[in-house]
């Protein structure tokens, strides 16, 4: 009703009403489910919490705001640490968000307050399975390779999430993933085997064969689907573009998308300038390039694409 929390009495009454009939009554429940109560008690009281004390209830059993003592964070941290819990102060942030703010309001850091607690953080970090120290680095390396697992940091990247720490590490302590694997006793370029895999011939003879079978060779297309040959391509000759040109074909022919280029399009643009205009295969390479890439990479073949161009779908 419009004039049901006019007074102050009004504002108490209701409180006092939801906290009889078991409602919850701290802050982001009531904006939740009576925002216009809310808004109103702000306006006569100066907040909920004020509104809340007026009506003679105990706005920290309410809020269920947990009241951390300096004695019980050092205890729960002690605790934690002994079962190892955490392995670091991001971890403890991560998994123990309450203890975390508490060590913030109290210590000021999540540093200060394991200090505080007798633990010593290096050592912690040492000592930790999770840990990733040089030595457990040159290890991984020597399990990976014994193992015949990649050792290519970019493919160990993209297919598994859960290296993605050790790979970071491995950077922060030997700067580069060759060090890291010469560290482990390993050629960088025999393990990763992209020179012997990717040869300058090889990478202009694919550029070649894509462009001549209308695959797209945009960068933001070549990502997704060839990124081995592109990042070939830009360790070669340094620069993408370069790479095309170093293959003989025109980079300004190549930087179109499929931006815009829908079936529907595609087919419109055939049905006029093949179907009926005349147009050969040919001269819509290489004078509509983006029109043949999209028609190959919506129908597979250029006689499939005509197909349904005439068919007019």
């Amino acid at each position: 009703m419009a004039h049901e929390f006019q007074t102050k009495t009004d504002i108490l009454r209701a409180i006092g009403r939801l906290h009889r009939t078991g409602k919850k009554l701290n802050y982001s429940a009531i904006r939740t489910a009576n925002g216009r109560l809310l808004a109103h008690a702000k306006k006569h009281f100066g907040t909920w919490k004020q509104a809340v004390t007026a009506a003679g209830l105990d706005y920290d059993k309410i809020s269920r705001i947990h009241r951390w003592s300096n004695q019980e964070i050092l205890s729960q941290l002690r605790d934690l640490h002994r079962r190892r819990q955490f392995p670091d102060i991001r971890s403890l942030a991560k998994k123990f968000t309450k203890l975390y703010d508490a060590c913030l309001r109290h210590y000021g850091s999540g540093l200060a307050a394991l200090e505080a607690a007798g633990i010593d953080y290096q050592e912690m970090l040492n000592e930790h399975p999770y840990r990733w120290t040089r030595a457990h680095i040159t290890a991984e390396i020597k399990r990976r390779h014994a193992a015949g697992k990649t050792l290519r940091r970019t493919e160990m990247l993209r297919k598994e999430p859960e290296m993605h720490r050790f790979c970071y590490a491995t950077l922060h302590h030997f700067r580069t993933w060759g060090n890291a694997l010469r560290e482990a006793g390993l050629n960088p370029r025999t393990v990763r085997n992209r020179d012997a895999r990717w040869p300058r011939q090889r990478v202009l003879k694919e550029i070649r064969r894509r462009f001549e079978q209308g695959k797209f060779l945009n960068t933001d297309l070549m990502l997704r689907e060839a990124l081995p040959l592109h990042a070939a391509g830009r360790r070669y000759f340094g620069t993408w573009k370069a790479a095309v040109e170093k293959a003989g074909i025109d980079y300004n022919m190549i930087r179109g998308g499929l931006v815009g280029w829908t079936k529907t399009k595609a087919v419109r643009a055939l049905r006029e300038r093949v179907v009926l205009g005349g147009h050969s295969q040919k001269h819509i390479r290489e004078h509509a390039p983006s029109l043949f890439r999209a028609a190959i990479h919506h129908f597979g073949t250029w006689d499939e694409a005509i197909h349904r161009a005439r068919k007019g779908k």
